[in-house]
Parts: structure tokens; sequence; C-alpha cells
């Protein structure tokens, strides 16, 4: 007598079962992202804003209206780093992050301070995800933009830490060690780099939006 083989196969449905078909997700589009990060530039700024005046509270000398101006600064250009014009606008964001290092030093900040307030943002953003992610579906949310954004962030921290430490050095250089407080023409000075570099930032909504 011969042993009929055991079949191990998944039984096949029956004739009337319909069985749904396999829709894998559709990754997050870069675009979808920096769209989110736009809308989301008010909660940003506000979060930010507060982390880095619970450290720094009554500056005054108008340095709150300058480091306010640094906020919506990165908070323009940080979306625009993650679409087509990338390449561009992470141009723009090494000239603002040096600039945001320079000023840290003109307030008198530690080269730590510096990188910790670009570490508040990295902090705010990753709790707006958390608390209103860009996608309802969790395993839409692409791994390579996430990277992307950590790695603008890490960009802008080590060039706001070359901005810094050049003022250290030109301040060495001079004989006093110590960099120069902020006066008038100094707070002038940033003030018109922050306008040259806002109207950078138009100039290539302008190509984006094909005017």
């Amino acid at each position: 007598m011969t042993d009929r083989p055991i079949s191990w196969s998944t039984p096949a449905p029956a004739p009337d079962t319909v069985l749904p078909p396999s829709r894998p997700s559709t990754p997050l589009d870069p675009a979808e992202f920096s769209r989110w990060l736009e809308h989301q530039a008010a909660p940003l700024r506000e979060r930010w804003a507060a982390d880095i005046g619970s450290r720094e509270a009554g500056r005054g000398d108008g340095v709150d209206e300058l480091v306010e101006g640094f906020l919506d600064l990165f908070l323009e250009v940080l979306p625009l780093t993650l679409g087509p014009l990338r390449s561009q606008a992470e141009t723009l964001w090494v000239q603002a992050a040096q600039l945001f290092g320079s000023f840290a030093a003109q307030r008198g900040l530690a080269a730590g301070e510096v990188i910790e307030e670009f570490q508040l943002l990295r902090e705010s953003i990753i709790r707006l995800l958390w608390a209103s992610p860009p996608v309802a579906t969790p395993n839409r949310m692409a791994l390579r933009e996430v990277l992307r954004l950590n790695r603008v962030i890490d960009s802008g921290v080590t060039h706001a830490s070359v901005g810094h430490t050049d003022v250290l050095f030109f301040a060495l250089f001079q004989g006093s060690g110590v960099p120069e407080t902020l006066t008038d023409d100094a707070r002038y000075e940033i003030l018109q780099q922050q306008h040259a570099i806002e109207a950078e930032v138009r100039s290539l909504r302008r190509v984006l939006s094909g005017r």
C-alpha cells in the first residue's frame, strides 16, 4: 500500500470568495513634506522662540528682533531644502546659519549654546511630526526625507559653529580675544544680511511658482 503524500499548501479560497488586492502605501512625496513644513511654520516658530526665549529672557537692545528675524528666515528656507531647488536653498541655509553663528558670538553665547539653539529646532520639528504628522498612514513617512531634514539641520549646526568660531578668531587676531558687542552698526549689518538672504528666498519661490 502506497502512502499518499501530504500536501502542506494553503487551501484555495471558495469560488465566491473575493480577496482584496494588495495596495502598498505610496511613499510620502518630498513636495508633501515641504508643504507640511511650510504649513507648520507658525507653530514651529512659536515653540522655537519660546524655547530660546526661556534661556535668554530680557535681552533687549534689538537682540530679540534679530533673533525673531532669524527664526522666520530659517523656517522660510528649510522647506525649500526638501524641494526641487534644494541645492540653491541649501546655499542660503548655510549663509543664514553662518550669520546666525556670528550673531551668537556677538550676543556673548558660547559655541555650545548656538548648537543647542539649532537642536531646539530639531526637537520642535520632531514633536510636531509626532503630534501632527504630514500623513495619516505612518508607513508613508519616508525615512529618506527624515534623514534629509536631519542632514540639513546638521549642516546648520556645523556652519553656525563656523560663523561663531570666525568671530572669535578675528577677535583673537585683532588682539582683544573678545568679540565686539552688538553695536548699532553691527545690528544694522546683520539686519541687512538677513534682508539680502530673504530676497534670495523670494527669488527661489518665484522660480517655483513659474513667474
